[in-house]
């Protein structure tokens, strides 16, 4: 568990978190709608996640009651309404909410969509009131991990599934290779000032590329949650019946390539069949993990 900050710092903090993905929202809607059809072809979907994502709307059920923590611009909450679930998306950033529920009035679902600004680190939940919960990439931003999974836990109706995506530590071998593959493959840096960085960090090097690949920094509760083990916290909680560990190097690599997003894809998903074998074999540890779990 992390430290509580004051109230007020906290107040500034979780606004300053929502300012954070409320610009990261905003641009994303300016390149691609929030639209599942359209998401999935960005690289992150189309190389890494896409997959997981239609095993996860494959769950859901005419009538079903849902709940999204994190749900940004809404087009994971919009496809699982247009399934005819009962959907709420939930987020700290006014302005993905306000995205959200623009697209979704000009896109109505055959279900029914609520989003509404809320905190799962503070915010009250109704029990035994959902199907199914999803959080994709929301744990590794808790201050207290177990805290909320407790609420989420009560949350859920009686044998009611919780769908998570999120991040385990980082390997120094993994980010070695990370490291050589945004060394050789374009960047935004460019070749020379990359041999400058390497130069100037030396040993440092490895610990930036980790700082990098968890993306340290970001806003400020990312990574709050990174080292109080997420995954052994839902096991501890709920019973899961599915657990996938995957992506040992691909999805960094990918996200880093300055190039066209087709061709980012193509990179990606040439070197994906690598990442996979060498996580199946153990040869280096996956980065993510997914997991279907249910309220025992």
């Amino acid at each position: 568990m992390s430290a509580q900050p004051p109230e007020q710092d906290y107040q500034a903090l979780i606004a300053a978190e929502g300012a954070v993905w409320g610009a990261a929202a905003r641009d994303l809607a300016a390149k691609w709608r929030p639209d599942w059809a359209d998401m999935q072809r960005t690289r992150h979907y189309a190389v890494v996640d896409g997959r997981h994502i239609r095993q996860l709307l494959a769950l859901v059920q005419l009538g079903w009651r849902v709940l999204e923590i994190g749900c940004s611009s809404g087009c994971i909450s919009l496809e699982m309404a247009r399934r005819g679930a009962h959907v709420e998306g939930i987020d700290v950033s006014a302005e993905a909410i306000s995205i959200a529920q623009a697209y979704a009035a000009e896109h109505p679902p055959r279900g029914s969509l609520v989003y509404r600004l809320a905190d799962i680190n503070r915010d009250p939940l109704p029990e035994s009131h959902y199907d199914l919960i999803v959080a994709l990439g929301v744990l590794h931003h808790l201050i207290d991990v177990r805290a909320a999974l407790e609420r989420i836990r009560a949350a859920l109706k009686p044998n009611g599934l919780l769908y998570v995506s999120d991040f385990l530590e980082t390997p120094t071998v993994n980010a070695l290779i990370v490291g050589a593959f945004t060394l050789l493959l374009p960047a935004e840096l460019s070749y020379r000032d990359k041999i400058r960085h390497l130069l100037r960090l030396r040993t440092r090097a490895v610990e930036r590329m980790k700082a990098s690949m968890e993306t340290r920094g970001f806003s400020p509760f990312e990574g709050s949650g990174r080292h109080q083990d997420s995954l052994q916290a839902v096991r501890g909680l709920f019973h899961v019946e599915w657990v996938h560990i995957h992506n040992a190097f691909v999805r960094p690599v990918t996200a880093n390539l300055a190039m066209p997003e087709r061709l980012a894809v193509l990179i990606g998903q040439l070197l994906s069949p690598f990442d996979e074998l060498a996580v199946r074999l153990r040869l280096l540890q996956g980065l993510s993990y997914k997991l279907i779990a249910r309220r025992a």
